[in-house]
């Protein structure tokens, strides 16, 4: 056997691009010492029965052949020090490309993995099947922080095995790619490669990565899990780490066999063999995988214990459903076993196409970075995210799980079996996801009202995001790791989702779905872009339209329409469009458009409920509606199903406002928050006076609805904020907190504190919708209230705590308007002790709101300490104290202080770091604060995954200083000289 001997380079400058192979990507070690790795040889006889382990400095090598192996040719002998893999100089390699060359392509990956978890470390080799379509002198691959210590290469020509010798390999560390060039050119053809490599489990909580525990005895437990999406299976091995290059995998996990460890991946177990290849370790060999991208790639190792439920599939089929947790979170997986259950029926019945794999597990991960991953086969989740405990979990909190559950399952077919074929068309995977999971989870639980949701969960929350300035098209070019992490996001996510409600809403919901079952069996374990997608949706639907044509104005522009309706005369309107712009582009972003959209209007009228559809073409400059009779008021884009705001012209703004006054059933629920949130949105930048705005509130008496309630509610929260953040407007919010008092006075009797059994879903979140409004503004009886509830609690030994659907505001407004260092202690204690995920979180939450900046700042600093908060909830822990006007300087001070602290926790990479600035600073209106985010990112210009939520995070301060010049004065005028709140009824 010919294997590449690789000669040792030599020390060379640290900051010059390149890490030498065999050695951590952070921190650099010093250089070696002959003596000090003699000094560091470490035999771990748990792991190394047939494997010996050489740490020196940071390098490890594979030392003894295994048995296990799957031909010879997978075994290196690496005799001494001196064989390492070359290091070159990163700028004499310019022209290497983050993204491969899609002419050498994985056909099959052979892939054994030890994981030491006391050691934190993990062994691994892999082979892979390539098929070479032209001549290379190069083979380049991905990897990120692994040590590879050893390359094989052999060609496969007739039937015969040819080892071809290697000239160099190397590490390009800045592209995060693995470079190997042969002796010889390589001819069109079949190829082995193979590579030894080690790795840490302990970097980061992505890749292959360790995750802690306490079990019933308090004793700590470790376990090893992965998490690869988007390009993070290159920290676990060698690989073609783009989802384009489909291949199967052949996986095989090396743990121990004591202590009740087992292993979980993609596939069914094939074989287990205890004792091997030592007494004390067990080798578990899994199926052959079917062909998939590597970010779909999964392995645990744990003592998790599981239940199993079947589903059924289609013509007879059936296979197991299963949900692992740590021993004593079992009993809170029953939930999310009937929930999956149900939810994988159900997409197997709308698409008309079976689940392809013979098993599909689910896990709750300790430690977990998102809220799940939709590994084919083994969804992994946060435990908050899976677990449902009766006694204790929210509503809130359980239709998250239905919710979570329902979006990962969607993958298994949009994503899983279709994959995108370049991250640039992301929301081909999260659009789906997101929408049909509104679908899955409105079908199993009708009387939850989901689909409503979908108005204030994702469609409001897109339109805010993509009226900024530094928003992006939904199809955009991503090339390097920071830029594809930034595009998991919510125009991807949400307006993706919004688009396919609003084509579904066009196209009809059968012909949709008819289209969709198309589009997934043609592209069935492959890849597709979204021109595919279209093409499909083309052939199903019945209107005579272009679906490409149309829908290319959607995705390849950012933004979205504003239409103004105006009635030219008594049975007309002439409609126009224009972008909607939060605050202006100073870059005058060019668009393929010129901000143009076709848009699908339909509208309703006092005589005609059934929706009517007209388009509106992009090249139009506006588009005449005649109606055939006289009508009172007319309301475009129905149930809000279009991605575009309506704005109307006075009169008939005040005609829409006096009908929902005196008979607000008239329109939808749907359309009615529409309304609220589009007057709103109009008046934030200018385009409708407040007064108008203001107007509008005056019906919410009547209101009974949760959409139209929370809408208003984010409405009524953010003008709250704004004026909060300047003294200057004191006068003024005391007014505008004396109406919203007295306008959520009266429902908030009616729905009280008290939860009964009998609340529906749809009452329990409207309960909390308004309980939280009316403290938010001060309500008097709301602050006694929650105060008294909050004192019991803390009063209580027995720590006997407040129905789990109030409890979150009682912990929060509890703490603030009843809390001081006493009962900020006493709960504390409480949270540090919390095993529960989901409650340590309500816990968490609620420290954040005390009244004291000196115990806060004792909070930011207990907070860093990962004994208290993991690193996973962090971030969320400083949004929550800035939410709160007393932390929200200490915060943004201690972020601008410590930021060097966060990249290195988190990386420049970490999208999750990203977005904490627009988070902590979301509530900044003044010009001092611009500067100061100014002068921040000048000082660390570097912004990774980073840089967009910057820009938008700049947006957003410069709309709030423009908001407060332009709005308080008018909202104070309204407040002078409001109209009487209408009566209940």
């Amino acid at each position: 056997m010919n294997i590449a001997r690789i000669d040792y380079g030599g020390d060379r400058d640290a900051d010059d691009g390149t890490v030498k192979v065999g050695q951590f990507a952070s921190p650099k070690p010093d250089k070696v010492n002959l003596h000090r790795k003699q000094r560091q040889l470490i035999f771990s006889t748990l792991i190394w029965g047939f494997f010996a382990l050489i740490s020196i400095a940071s390098t490890c090598f594979i030392v003894a052949e295994v048995a296990i192996h799957l031909s010879p040719r997978t075994v290196n002998f690496i005799n001494g020090i001196g064989s390492v893999l070359k290091y070159i100089n990163m700028h004499q390699h310019t022209d290497i490309p983050f993204r491969l060359t899609p002419l050498i392509r994985p056909l099959k990956y052979d892939i054994l993995l030890i994981p030491d978890l006391d050691a934190e470390k993990f062994r691994g080799e892999v082979s892979i099947q390539l098929e070479i379509s032209e001549k290379q002198d190069l083979i380049m691959l991905h990897q990120k922080a692994l040590n590879i210590s050893s390359v094989d290469l052999i060609a496969n020509i007739r039937k015969s095995k040819m080892p071809l010798e290697i000239e160099t390999s190397y590490v390009v560390e800045e592209k995060e790619v693995f470079v190997i060039k042969p002796k010889r050119v390589l001819d069109v053809g079949f190829y082995d490669l193979h590579l030894t490599f080690c790795g840490s489990l302990s970097d980061k909580i992505v890749g292959f990565y360790s995750s802690k525990y306490k079990n019933q005895l308090n004793e700590t437990r470790t376990i090893a899990t992965s998490k690869f999406e988007p390009t993070y299976a290159r920290r676990a091995f060698p690989c073609f780490d783009q989802p384009e290059f489909k291949a199967q995998f052949s996986i095989k996990l090396i743990h121990p066999r004591e202590n009740c460890y087992s292993a979980l991946s993609n596939m069914n177990v094939k074989s287990i063999d205890v004792g091997k290849p030592s007494e004390e370790l067990t080798t578990v060999t899994f199926a052959d995988s079917v062909p998939m991208s590597t970010y779909l790639v999964c392995f645990i190792v744990s003592d998790f214990v599981g239940v199993t439920k079947n589903a059924h599939g289609l013509n007879g089929k059936t296979f197991p459903i299963s949900v692992y947790t740590t021993k004593q979170q079992k009993a809170k997986a029953a939930f999310a076993l009937d929930v999956g259950v149900k939810t994988i029926e159900y997409y197997i019945n709308l698409f008309g196409i079976d689940y392809p794999l013979p098993k599909l597990d689910m896990a709750a991960i300790p430690d977990f970075v998102s809220g799940a991953m939709e590994n084919w086969g083994m969804v992994t989740y946060r435990e908050s995210r899976l677990l449902y405990d009766e006694k204790t979990t929210s509503i809130a909190n359980k239709q998250d799980i239905i919710h979570v559950i329902a979006h990962e399952f969607a993958h298994m077919w949009f994503g899983n079996l279709v994959t995108m074929a370049w991250w640039s068309d992301l929301w081909l995977n999260e659009g789906f996801a997101t929408y049909v999971e509104f679908k899955a989870a409105d079908k199993l639980f009708p009387e939850s009202n989901f689909l409503d949701h979908f108005l204030f969960d994702k469609l409001n929350p897109a339109l805010v995001m993509d009226s900024k300035a530094n928003s992006h098209p939904i199809i955009q070019t991503v090339n390097n790791p920071d830029e594809i992490n930034a595009i998991f996001d919510q125009i991807s996510y949400l307006k993706g989702a919004s688009l396919l409600r609003m084509m579904e809403g066009f196209i009809g919901e059968n012909n949709f779905y008819e289209g969709i079952t198309k589009y997934l069996r043609k592209y069935a374990y492959k890849n597709a872009e979204t021109s595919d997608l279209f093409a499909e949706l083309d052939k199903t639907s019945d209107n005579d339209i272009n679906v490409k044509n149309i829908m290319d104005t959607w995705t390849l522009q950012m933004g979205y329409p504003v239409v103004f309706a105006k009635q030219s005369d008594k049975n007309t309107y002439i409609l126009t469009q224009k972008r909607f712009l939060v605050g202006s582009d100073p870059k005058k972003t060019q668009s393929p458009f010129d901000y143009k959209w076709t848009i699908p209007i339909t509208y309703v009228t006092n005589k005609q409920s059934t929706p009517v559809l007209v388009w509106f073409d992009k090249d139009a400059p506006y588009l005449e509606i005649k109606i055939d009779e006289p009508i009172d008021w007319i309301k475009f884009n129905v149930d809000q199903v279009g991605f575009y705001r309506v704005n109307y012209d006075q009169g008939q703004w005040k005609k829409l406002i006096d009908t929902l006054q005196w008979s607000h059933k008239r329109l939808s629920s749907r359309d009615r928050a529409h309304l609220l949130e589009d007057i709103f949105s109009l008046a934030d930048v200018g385009e409708v006076e407040w007064s108008s705005a203001m107007n509008m509130t005056l019906y919410l008496g009547r209101e009974k609805n949760l959409v139209p309630w929370k809408i208003s509610a984010t409405k009524l929260s953010k003008i709250n904020r704004l004026l909060y953040a300047d003294a200057k407007h004191f006068s003024t919010l005391e007014k505008y907190q004396d109406y919203v008092r007295e306008l959520v006075d009266g429902i908030y009797h009616e729905v009280s504190w008290n939860v009964d059994a009998g609340d529906t879903a749809e009452f329990l979140n409207l309960r909390v919708v308004v309980l939280g409004l009316a403290c938010a503004v001060g309500h008097k009886e709301c602050k006694e209230d929650v105060g008294a509830m909050f004192k019991a609690w803390i009063n209580d030994e027995e720590d006997v705590r407040p129905h789990p659907d109030i409890r979150s505001l009682v912990y929060y407004y509890g703490m603030k308007y009843a809390g001081g260092e006493k009962e900020w202690n006493v709960m504390f204690d409480r949270f540090a002790k919390e095993t529960d995920a989901a409650e340590k979180a309500k816990l968490m939450n609620g420290l954040s709101a005390v009244q004291s900046s000196y115990i806060l700042k004792k909070f930011i600093a207990l907070s860093t300490d990962e004994k208290y908060v993991r690193t996973q909830d962090f971030l969320g822990c400083l949004t929550s104290i800035s939410n709160n006007p007393e932390g929200e300087s200490l915060i943004w001070d201690w972020v601008r202080t410590n930021w060097q602290f966060l990249v290195k926790r988190y990386t420049l990479n970490d999208r999750y770091l990203g977005q904490l600035i627009p988070a902590v600073t979301k509530s900044f209106a003044s010009f001092e604060r611009a500067k100061e985010m100014e002068a921040f990112f000048e000082q660390y210009p570097e912004a990774g995954a980073g840089k967009q939520y910057r820009g938008q995070a700049m947006d957003t301060v410069l709309a709030n200083i423009d908001w407060v010049a332009r709005s308080v004065s008018d909202i104070d005028q309204w407040l002078s000289s409001k109209p009487k709140l209408l009566v209940t009824s």
